[in-house]
């Protein structure tokens, strides 16, 4: 065996708690993800929020940095082994620090090769994350092990080393150095004016969470590091290569227990699909209007039909309340909807809507508005409401449901929703292009979360060219997630597919009074989206690319001191999305994803439908009272 070049009173002895470098950089990690999960990002927290981003970031950090810093060693010691400097290369103080500064200036060098311009592809982002990581690694690594490089002296550990070796003292170093960038940031921050988001206070309730959060997150791995171990050692007594398994043996410990997930999962979901398209017992009777779908005379039965499309056909406007609330003449609106359990098939799904629009006449009328609904079917109510009230009646709606499963359950059923309005949309433009150009109803869009996703996706590639030669002249979509590339074509698109103006983003109600009289006339499509709405803002990209919105331009909902970090940012942001829903009844707010208060103003811009300032004050007051008399009569 070749004698190691280094001391032996710089091995690494473990003591006094037997930890790995790997493992010691790990700690590190995870005490420095704390202060940066503690800096509000969108929406304010609970106790609980608050414990459950911190707890699975320092947990996820933690096995991130180990992982990786492992990795970085074994590949160290295999160049080693490959030059035959070593047959037993055996972990050191004075290699790990000369390993870590190697990784480190590497991965800081491929990170600025990478991550040159703008623009970048996926492959290109994804490759500096890994750089990134592969750096984050080295440096906590540094850190650790900088922490017990001071030399034994006569073969003994100095009391410093050791006392400069213990968890306590990694754990306050990690969190020292995020908190001292952290208050950089600040600084450069107030002196630039910008505003700053308050620090959330942890609380023994988050602590406790965090703690919890934290521990599951550990037994996981514990148990998939067991089920490698085991599959390891079945690799080796197969291929007779001891040590050569382990890669493959996590890839099946891992795929064993996403199976095992996948199965809860879908277990869950199977509940959840039962409890959320339950009828309300108020809606078991069939309506008595033939203006609604599961009416008298209608091809949709009322019987099969979810809680959600029950409650959008029973919450139709009358021409009585309109004619009251608009003092002006009304006639009776059309909603006409048909569920994903009203037929087997898309295809069938499809005939049932355009006999629905035959039977009752909807082509003859003003306005017809095609709904894409959310992941249980909902439309919104006010939204739906505000244009029976600006259209004095005359209009239908047309919707069909794709999924009954709440939207984050239903991200596998977008492709079905793309198809199917797709269908429906072709199979209604030829029915308006057989007739004459007086005769076609002005034909308008409407989506909000993933119902804006899936009723923009059919135009993919093909801008608002493909909407208008469906005869679909006007949109609007209400918080359009993060996932939906129409949107960010269309809002980018120089190829011609879009013409000037015609694609307009606003945050709030507002801004529409700040567009002038040419932008205001040549906007089409609208995207409604608010500055701290995470559906707008979370995707998969925040775990290996920095957003735009927390760059030089970002909203001023959020923090100037806030950063991208992985995994927090994408644990916050989820976190803020769950909490973007929430809505109290009756209390309109312009917060997050709920856009009840900026409805009826979007509306009347979106859609073109004139009324004057006393009849829309008149709508939104009518607005919240009809929301506060339907959460009375359907709990």
């Amino acid at each position: 065996m070749i004698r190691p070049w280094w001391p032996r009173s710089l091995h690494w002895t473990g003591e006094p708690s037997n930890l790995s470098p790997s493992q010691r950089a790990g700690i590190v990690a995870a005490a420095a993800s704390v202060p940066t999960s503690l800096v509000p990002l969108l929406r304010p927290r609970t106790a609980t929020d608050q414990g459950l981003i911190t707890g699975l970031s320092s947990a996820l950090d933690y096995a991130l940095t180990s992982g990786m810093h492992e990795a970085v060693l074994s590949t160290s010691r295999g160049v080693l082994r490959l030059v035959g400097r070593s047959t037993d290369v055996r972990t050191t103080a004075r290699t790990t620090l000369l390993v870590d500064a190697i990784a480190l200036a590497t991965s800081l060098a491929a990170r600025t090769w990478l991550e040159r311009g703008s623009g970048a592809g996926t492959a290109r982002a994804l490759a500096a994350a890994l750089a990134r990581r592969t750096g984050s690694a080295a440096a906590f690594g540094l850190v650790a092990g900088g922490l017990d490089a001071v030399p034994n002296l006569e073969g003994q550990r100095h009391p410093l080393t050791r006392v400069l070796h213990t968890v306590p003292v990694a754990v306050a170093a990690g969190a020292t150095l995020t908190v001292v960038g952290l208050e950089l940031r600040r600084r450069r921050a107030r002196a630039a004016g910008a505003a700053l988001g308050h620090r959330t206070a942890p609380t023994a309730q988050s602590l406790g969470v965090a703690v919890l959060a934290a521990t599951g997150a550990a037994a996981i791995s514990a148990v998939e590091r067991e089920i490698a171990t085991g599959a390891e050692r079945v690799i080796a007594r197969a291929t007779g290569t001891p040590g050569y398994g382990s890669g493959i043996s996590h890839v099946v410990s891992i795929g064993v227990i996403g199976g095992a997930l996948a199965a809860v999962g879908a277990r869950v979901i199977s509940s959840v699909e039962r409890s959320v398209s339950a009828p309300d017992p108020a809606l078991t009777e069939a309506p008595r209007s033939a203006q609604v779908s599961g009416g008298p005379g209608s091809v949709v039965d009322w019987a099969p039909l979810t809680r959600e499309p029950r409650r959008h056909l029973a919450a139709r406007t009358s021409a009585a309340r309109i004619q009251e609330v608009m003092s002006e003449p009304a006639q009776e609106p059309l909603r006409l909807y048909v569920g994903l359990t009203s037929a087997p098939t898309p295809a069938d799904r499809v005939d049932l809507a355009m006999a629905e629009l035959e039977r009752t006449g909807a082509l003859d009328r003003s306005l017809l508005v095609l709904c894409s609904p959310t992941g249980t079917g909902y439309v919104n109510h006010a939204a739906a409401a505000a244009w029976e009230y600006l259209s004095r009646g005359d209009c239908a709606t047309l919707t069909m449901q794709y999924s009954i499963r709440p939207s984050l359950m239903s991200l596998d059923r977008v492709d079905d929703g793309r198809r199917q309005n797709h269908a429906l949309w072709m199979a209604l433009a030829e029915a308006l292009g057989s007739r004459p150009p007086q005769r076609r109803p002005k034909v308008v869009m409407f989506g909000e979360s993933l119902g804006a996703h899936t009723g923009q996706d059919p135009f993919l590639h093909s801008g608002t060219r493909g909407m208008r030669a469906l005869f679909i002249e006007r949109a609007l979509w209400l918080g359009t997630p993060y996932i939906s590339e129409w949107a960010r074509e269309a809002l980018e698109a120089a190829d011609g597919n879009v013409r000037p103006g015609e694609v307009v983003r606003i945050a709030r109600a507002e801004q529409i009074d700040d567009l002038d009289a040419p932008a205001r006339d040549a906007a089409r499509y609208v995207l409604l989206a608010h500055d701290d709405d995470g559906v707008a803002l979370f995707g998969l990209e925040l775990l290996y690319r920095s957003p735009a919105w927390l760059g030089r331009d970002r909203p001023t909902a959020v923090p100037a001191q806030a950063g991208w970090s992985v995994p927090t940012t994408f644990l916050q942001t989820a976190i803020d999305t769950k909490n973007a829903m929430d809505v109290v009844p009756g209390k309109f707010t312009a917060l997050g994803h709920d856009y009840r208060a900026d409805i009826a103003r979007a509306v009347r811009f979106a859609y073109d439908l004139p009324c004057t300032d006393a009849q829309l004050e008149a709508i939104e007051a009518t607005l919240r009272r009809e929301e506060l008399e339907r959460a009375a009569a359907w709990g």
